[in-house]
């Protein structure tokens, strides 16, 4: 008998608190993981690069990671279905939300890899890039979309493998992927110079590793959601619900997309290229923590999803609230270091960089004391999504990406470089308030 067939009575019946570290320890573990060897990109990039190679990427990365979104997408609308699916005991339902969640990756890939190839380049004029920045920046989004395909898997279906009982093996596999892309972009970008396409490639190729590690299972006798051919076949009303419920974390990850291009486009309207690499240094540290929310957001899903489907408010609203607990323990944490130590977060990812060092550290001063409102406001979009109010995670999410297309600008004009930098807490602030409101009123 598989681990995923003790799944149901275990997410039904056992203490909440349990559930909560079974589930979220591996996924933070894995995220953390992942945290690092996105540091790591950027710590190889600033020091074997340099400060050209570091505003490159930040131009670069926002327009590739729409991979991820779309996987997102998939994913995250597939996976609270199917935990909503089992904990009703359709297992059967469950199984074709899967399949079908495949073939929606596939067609995805399809058409937005093509089209990143395309117009790559176009994107970047727009944002303001130029001479070697431009041509390094390219470089890295042919290769990105490329072998985007297997980005959209990895994202997609490490989520469904978590919901299939499997955080434990999730955690491993992205381990792996972890250790795998630090080795390469050495290889890559060290050892092979190959600039900023050694690490396009570097990351490509430990996203196909993670992504064939993750659908393995899903092809084998070993899981209870097993894909088969006749579970390929579309259903328009299989697919309607996973982009439904998918919305909001198509949203979550368009709008990290979004708010770093805006950054960029609005540093290189009223500031230099330096203030772009200082904003990659910042990026790169609050992708950190933000990932560990992500991490508590995704191993809460599959306890708060089945829970609704079977009925037990109380244990939705028990598992809910301690996530809301953990994040800000884990942000308030974070604030006082990135507050106490900013000059030594610098010099990992650009090296005694006397230029580059005072513009971050200002940078870190003015943007990190929104890092819990961000925290609060990735549970609580997960929250809505997985109790199935995909209006309210959207409209949470969606508010998001309004409010700081309007404040990075506004602010811009106003305050110049420094109001840039206070966009983006302000509008995470103003939300965070939003959803409290919101969830008293649930």
């Amino acid at each position: 008998m598989s681990v995923s067939s003790y799944q149901p009575l275990s997410l039904r019946d056992d203490s909440i608190f349990r559930l909560f570290w079974r589930y979220t320890l591996p996924t933070i573990a894995a995220m953390l993981v992942t945290g690092i060897y996105v540091a790591v990109d950027g710590m190889f990039v600033g020091h074997f690069i340099g400060e050209d190679g570091l505003a490159a990427i930040m131009l670069g990365y926002p327009i590739g990671s729409i991979l991820y979104a779309l996987g997102a997408l998939i994913g995250m609308g597939a996976s609270a279905l199917v935990s909503i699916k089992l904990g009703e005991d359709k297992t059967d339902e469950a199984r074709k939300i899967v399949g079908n969640a495949f073939s929606l990756c596939v067609i995805a890939a399809l058409i937005i890899c093509g089209l990143g190839i395309k117009f790559g380049t176009d994107i970047l004029q727009w944002v303001g890039a130029k001479g070697a920045i431009l041509s390094m920046a390219e470089d890295y989004l042919f290769w990105y979309f490329s072998m985007g395909f297997f980005a959209i898997i990895s994202m997609a279906f490490s989520s469904l493998l978590r919901n299939d009982g499997q955080p434990k093996r999730v955690t491993y596999i992205m381990i792996f992927g972890g250790l795998l892309n630090i080795f390469l972009d050495w290889l890559f970008i060290v050892v092979i110079p190959w600039g900023l396409t050694g690490a396009a490639i570097a990351t490509m190729l430990s996203q196909a590793a993670t992504s064939i590690l993750c659908l393995q299972h899903f092809f084998s006798d070993k899981s209870s959601l097993r894909i088969h051919w006749n579970s390929l076949k579309l259903k328009l009303d299989t697919c309607l619900q996973i982009l439904k419920l998918g919305t909001s974390s198509l949203l979550m990850y368009m709008y990290l997309s979004v708010v770093l291009i805006l950054h960029n486009k609005a540093f290189l309207m009223v500031g230099k290229p330096i203030h772009v690499a200082a904003y990659g240094i910042v990026s790169y540290t609050e992708a950190f923590f933000y990932l560990i929310f992500e991490g508590i957001a995704l191993g809460t899903q599959p306890i708060t999803s089945f829970n609704t489907g079977a009925g037990l408010k109380d244990r939705v609203i028990k598992a809910r609230n301690l996530a809301f607990a953990v994040t800000l323990t884990v942000a308030f944490i974070g604030v006082t270091i990135l507050y106490s130590l900013p000059d030594y977060v610098v010099y990992l990812f650009a090296g005694d960089n006397q230029l580059l060092q005072p513009v971050a550290i200002n940078g870190m001063h003015l943007y990190f004391w929104g890092l819990p409102f961000e925290g609060l406001l990735l549970i609580g979009a997960t929250y809505f999504q997985s109790i199935n109010m995909a209006k309210e995670a959207s409209i949470l999410t969606g508010g998001k990406l309004i409010l700081i297309s309007i404040f990075i600008f506004t602010l811009a004009h106003i305050f110049g470089v420094d109001g840039i930098w206070v966009a983006l807490p302000t509008c995470s602030f103003l939300l965070t308030s939003w959803m409290i409101i919101k969830i008293r009123k649930i």
